[in-house]
């Protein structure tokens, strides 16, 4: 899901779990850089080589501008450590002069922008008001956002398995005093020798972030791929930990040079445009801050919104709808009151709308425009489908196969069924349709609530069938509602019922079969009446393509040829059997029925085939 219009993409796995609080959110350098100005991990070592006086020709300053040099020559970053240039440093200084240094350059303005702490900090707040976040920042902007958390700091460390324990900010590399003079307790995680210990020879950091991700889901803000922490933290749990689920980062760049840059390192990437100092990014992180201070009015916000129906909406904010309804708690939501989102949502929530071919609305005296459904009803994830401009009428459009469909069973779907969603070989379920899935019931409970509207019967009528107990619930609702209904609505849902009651079944032996059950058994009333059945016409119902890809406006005068189509349909079957003398005067009775039947159904829909029946003396 986007927050933003070409944000980047949230996996809807991820949005769950933060608003199950089981996300754990861990900020770099990109953190405080990003409104407070303070400098990165090579800014940093820039900075720190300066106050100390390192002269142009030493060791470290050379190596931080080769790093420098290579990074914008070729375009790579990280080849050259800046934790390398800290160890260098070691060599000549003492290591309270470079952490005097380090936390000097880090000391923010008398008023710095804490927009993003506060930003990060509601995301890692719980419902109960535990704080989750870890940060390898020295500086104290986490702290200055003024929320009085605990602070945690090595060597005493949250234990991650203890969830009450697991609360505030955790500084996992040290913190700067609170006059920028120094480091605080054990000092900063700084040099390749600090690494080193943190995460190799003493472990607490790997120890600590293995009990993390065991438990929650981790979310890196502010990394690149190349950053020390990075690089020291998943190097030493591939070594210890194996495979890595359930982590993400977000990374500039496009999709696939995200992905390339952490897919070794097992971490999911959520890619976005940097430009204009990270908006996109920053954007959607307040957004996201937004649904999670209060999840119910976010809800609330946006069904207010979908009221206005899916034309009026951009495709990413249809792509919220379309991860609110994947879950049975927000389609609840989506389905409350009286007034529920219009029946317009259908074409949205069906990927065949979505992708219907093009054409032009009205009939065949009066030739609206020429729609693509694609604009109206596309959601973000969609993949654009092929141009069909008006003449190009054998042209045609196939789904997508992994394009989201609401009526197809999700994950969340699988890890809720229950055992009457299943049909058995005896009893109750045996004999009836096994119900529906949670999530797809409560469709079936907002689509009677929409029905009376046009868009739901001709969405309706594009579908083979629906299910039994979402056409009871419709039939129901239609029965019990008090607002005006259209005759035609209610006349083309009447319809639907019966062809789809019709059809339920259906045959599914060939005249062999027959003919070889008559000639070992012989002729029964049970055998004339699936005879005559195999003959008997019925009325078909199915969507008009003259009407165009959009279903009708409820403002505009609504017929029933604008929601459906009728035609008599007379079974094509060769039925090569012979009839016992005794048994044609029965046959005919029945045969004449079936004429009788095609006669009244010609006339229901106006005569138009009449002329077509074939006539019983030749001419």
């Amino acid at each position: 899901m986007r927050f933003i219009e070409n944000g980047p993409f949230i996996p809807d796995e991820l949005l769950i779990a933060r608003d199950q609080d089981r996300v754990v959110f861990f900020c770099g350098a990109g953190v405080s850089r990003a409104k407070a100005g303070l400098p990165d991990f090579f800014g940093l070592a820039e900075k720190v080589t300066k106050r100390l006086g390192i002269p142009a020709d030493s060791p470290a300053r050379k190596i931080l501008n080769e790093a420098r040099e290579i990074e914008v020559r070729i375009g790579v970053a990280g080849l050259i450590s800046a934790d390398r240039i800290f160890g260098l440093l070691e060599h000549d200084f003492l290591v309270r002069d470079i952490e005097a240094a380090v936390a000097s350059a880090l000391k923010p303005d008398d008023a710095p922008d804490l927009i993003a702490h506060n930003t990060l900090l509601d995301l890692a707040t719980t419902r109960e008001g535990a704080v989750r976040l870890v940060t390898t920042n020295f500086d104290r902007l986490f702290d200055d956002c003024g929320r009085g958390l605990t602070s945690w700091q090595p060597p005493y460390l949250p234990d991650p398995s203890r969830m009450a324990e697991m609360d505030g900010i955790v500084y996992l590399h040290g913190k700067a005093l609170p006059d920028y003079q120094g480091a605080e307790g054990d000092g900063f995680v700084l040099s390749s020798s600090d690494f080193g210990r943190a995460y190799f020879s003493d472990g607490w950091a790997t120890s600590f972030f293995l009990e993390v991700i065991d438990r929650y889901v981790v979310v890196f803000v502010g990394y690149t791929a190349d950053d020390p922490p990075v690089h020291y933290l998943l190097e030493a749990l591939n070594k210890t930990a194996g495979k890595l689920e359930n982590v993400y980062a977000f990374q500039s760049g496009n999709a696939e040079d995200a992905t390339s840059r952490w897919l070794h390192k097992g971490v999911k990437a959520i890619s976005y445009d940097a430009t204009e100092d990270h908006l996109a990014l920053w954007r959607t992180l307040e957004a996201w801050a937004h649904r999670a201070r209060d999840l119910d009015q976010w809800y609330s916000e946006l069904i207010n919104k979908a009221k206005q129906g899916p034309e009026r909406l951009l495709p990413h904010e249809r792509g919220q709808v379309a991860h609110i309804v994947s879950r049975i708690e927000g389609l609840r939501k989506f389905s409350e009151g009286d007034e529920p989102p219009p029946a317009e949502w259908l074409c949205v929530f069906d990927a065949y709308r979505r992708y219907a071919k093009p054409g032009y609305m009205g009939d065949f005296q009066h030739r609206g425009p020429y729609v693509d459904p694609f604009d109206f009803y596309c959601i973000d994830s969609d993949r654009p489908p092929c141009k069909i401009g008006p003449e190009d009428y054998t042209a045609k459009r196939e789904v997508p196969p992994d394009s989201w469909d609401a009526f197809a069973l999700n994950r969340f779907d699988k890890n809720n069924l229950k055992d009457d969603n299943f049909s058995s070989l005896r009893g109750h379920c045996a004999s009836n349709i096994s119900t529906l899935p949670s999530r797809l019931d409560q469709m079936g409970i907002w689509i009677s609530k929409v029905a009376e509207q046009p868009a739901a019967v001709w969405w309706a009528a594009r579908q083979n069938a629906l299910h039994p107990n979402i056409r009871s619930r419709i039939r129901w609702g239609l029965e019990q509602s008090k607002k005006f209904l259209s005759p035609e609505v209610l006349k083309a849902w009447r319809y639907l019922w019966e062809c789809w009651e019709q059809n339920r079944g259906g045959f599914h032996r060939n005249w062999h079969e027959l003919g070889a059950e008559a000639a070992r058994d012989g002729w029964s009333p049970i055998f004339l009446r699936e005879y005559a059945a195999y003959s008997r016409p019925w009325l078909k119902v199915e969507h008009n393509s003259w009407g165009g890809p959009q279903p009708p406006d409820q403002r505009e005068e609504i017929n029933l040829g604008k929601l459906i189509r009728l035609d008599v349909v007379y079974p094509d079957r060769v039925i090569d059997v012979k009839i016992p003398d005794e048994w044609v005067a029965s046959t005919v009775v029945e045969l004449r029925k079936n004429l009788e039947i095609a006669l009244e159904l010609e006339k229901e829909i106006g005569g138009y085939g009449l002329g077509d029946i074939s006539p019983i003396i030749p001419d």
